[in-house]
């Protein structure tokens, strides 16, 4: 009989963290079924609020900064580490990424077979095939969000590591020149993108530039811990500006002035793993933090079958009903994730990390 494995968090110095990443997660898949929930007009202040909530991926870029400068500052020396390096991240981030990636091709092939109503080009290029295989498609080379729409972060990560002995060599410098070269590229995109969308909207359109600010403040972030752990009730801190984020959405504020909140609370979490014990809250939150990833790359999954196919064409929910469905898939997609974290994406890992490398006698 199959036993159920808890989940458990992969480091107990990283808790806070590890509690804003599956909430985080949670607040993106809110975000893309969002066009869902509004649907009669009657929640138009929630509308309002979660529209901002896809720049919690930047939260995650200074998180994802932070935890290479804790576990590969000084690690990443000679072209093997660095080779093992990326073998690993491939492992991790590939196999589900792929499989998504084949999902959509599917859901592809039959519309063009006719056998469902489902055509959408731009989304559905071939000529991006190979770019998402590659993890590029972040990188300008496709001109929409293809496939599995959301892969646009994984790239742009995959963008970040392959980079990250070039970041090495920043911050290697100290944490000012580490600062330095996160303000100057913060503020080079602004102004690159201040006569069209805010680099904060980009996605397939070069979303691998946005990443480099937030991934850099991750990485000043390990560097300056010392001082960040003297900050007084980091845990309140980190919370309320998570809080104070959402109230400023809903009022309405510039986009870019909630960029650095969300930066803020990545800056407050490190300090709240730095400083204090974790609560009861975050220390049932923490081990969710494993399903963040499968969660992200499976709901646009959920919300092409479940909620356009089935919920919004063939059961014409709407108002309260489609919510109500809408939290129900909100609800299954942690056991799925969880049970594709078990008996896919963790064999699957095992196994590409094994490539390559002779038996024990």
């Amino acid at each position: 009989m199959f036993k159920a494995p808890p989940l458990k968090p992969d480091s107990d110095q990283m808790l806070h963290l590890d509690a804003l990443r599956i909430v985080g997660a949670v607040m993106i898949v809110v975000f893309h079924f969002n066009r869902l929930i509004n649907l009669d007009g009657r929640w138009q202040l929630a509308d309002d609020t979660i529209k901002s909530f896809s720049l919690v991926v930047d939260l995650f870029f200074v998180i994802s900064g932070y935890v290479m400068a804790a576990i590969y500052t000084g690690r990443l020396t000679t072209p093997a580490q660095y080779g093992d390096f990326l073998k690993k991240r491939v492992a991790r981030l590939g196999p589900l990424h792929w499989l998504t990636l084949g999902v959509f091709i599917l859901i592809a092939a039959a519309g063009g077979a006719g056998l469902i109503n489902d055509r959408d080009p731009p989304r559905y290029a071939v000529s991006c095939i190979v770019p998402n295989l590659l993890f590029v498609h972040a990188w300008g080379v496709c001109h929409a969000q293809t496939w599995n729409f959301v892969s646009w972060a994984i790239s742009a990560e995959m963008g970040m590591y392959l980079a990250l002995p070039l970041l090495f060599l920043i911050t290697a410098r100290g944490p000012i020149w580490t600062a330095v070269a996160a303000v100057a590229s913060l503020a080079l995109l602004a102004w690159i993108s201040r006569d069209g969308r805010t680099f904060s909207q980009w996605t397939y359109d070069f979303g691998v530039a946005r990443a480099v600010p937030g991934f850099l403040l991750g990485m000043l972030a390990w560097q300056v811990r010392p001082w960040l752990a003297k900050m007084p009730l980091a845990p309140w801190v980190m919370w309320g500006l998570l809080a104070a984020f959402c109230v400023a959405s809903c009022l309405g504020a510039p986009r870019d002035a909630l960029l650095l909140v969300i930066y803020a609370v990545g800056f407050a979490g490190v300090a709240a793993d730095a400083s204090a014990k974790p609560g009861r809250v975050t220390l049932w939150l923490a081990p969710w933090a494993q399903l963040s990833f499968t969660l992200y790359l499976l709901h646009p999954i959920a919300l092409k079958i479940a909620l356009n196919w089935v919920g919004l064409g063939m059961w014409r929910l709407n108002g309260d009903a489609m919510r109500l469905w809408v939290l129900v898939w909100v609800i299954l997609l942690i056991p799925i994730s969880y049970v594709s974290l078990m008996l896919f994406e963790r064999p699957a890992r095992d196994w590409i990390a094994r490539l390559g490398k002779r038996s024990a006698p």
